[in-house]
């Protein structure tokens, strides 16, 4: 178990947009900013009027993971949508896309840039209506390489998400050996082994252990194929800090 704790993160932002950036590699040791397909985490904060004006992206694959707010997105392929807690969004960049977003109410969501199997794929946006908000003890698939997944990924990592109960105990989905299990915890706390792993922190599961909720908990789990193949030269997602 390897965990990373949410004041290893780099904070930028102001009043209105104030994200703390996760680059996993970093904080592992690494030479690669990113953690095998996860080029990187944004824990966002985006308030009324926050504006991010138009802007390219390129090989990022960015799911945009809301948890409470509204915010207006506009892209280039000419989509405008208003997206919320259910209402979710996939930008799957490959050769070439730009949005922009602004806040209708506070948000505060996970913008999270996956990387590619390869580069210059055709880029798409992808959108989703889930049935709840939040998946009440039950491990639910957001987003992934899978058939089932409501948002397709272009890598093999499928993204659960769970929302649990304090005191409630769960185990890893499906487990196999053949996936790497990166969890962060969004909100509230979790206890694996003796390592309790508050808001804001992440870990890397290669054992199976159960995770007990020391308060009610959202967490977002990461299954990664241990062998995936994935691009380290994407515009945000990259080898690079931004």
């Amino acid at each position: 178990m390897k965990i990373i704790r949410a004041l290893e993160k780099h904070t930028h932002g102001n009043q209105t947009f104030h994200v703390e950036i996760l680059y996993p590699g970093t904080n592992l040791g690494k030479n690669d900013t990113g953690f095998l397909t996860i080029g990187r985490i944004d824990h966002a904060l985006f308030k009324p009027p926050g504006l991010v004006p138009m802007h390219p992206h390129q090989d990022d694959e960015i799911f945009s993971y809301i948890r409470s707010g509204k915010m207006i997105h506009m892209d280039s392929t000419g989509k405008k949508e208003h997206l919320n807690n259910s209402y979710m969004m996939l930008m799957n960049a490959g050769s070439g896309i730009s949005h922009e977003e602004s806040a209708e109410e506070d948000v505060e969501m996970l913008q999270i840039f996956m990387r590619p199997s390869e580069n210059d794929l055709p880029p798409q946006v992808q959108f989703n209506q889930f049935e709840n908000v939040f998946s009440e003890n039950i491990w639910r698939l957001v987003a992934g390489n899978r058939a089932d997944s409501p948002l397709k990924l272009r890598v093999e990592t499928n993204i659960f998400d769970i929302r649990l109960q304090k005191d409630k105990v769960v185990e890893i989905p499906e487990w196999n050996e053949e996936f790497i299990n990166f969890i962060y915890c969004f909100n509230g706390g979790i206890k694996i082994g003796n390592e309790i792993i508050a808001k804001g922190n992440s870990v890397i599961l290669e054992e199976n252990l159960p995770l007990k909720a020391t308060t009610e908990s959202d967490l977002v789990l990461f299954q990664i194929k241990k062998d995936a193949k994935y691009s380290e030269t994407g515009m945000f997602s990259g080898n690079k800090f931004h």
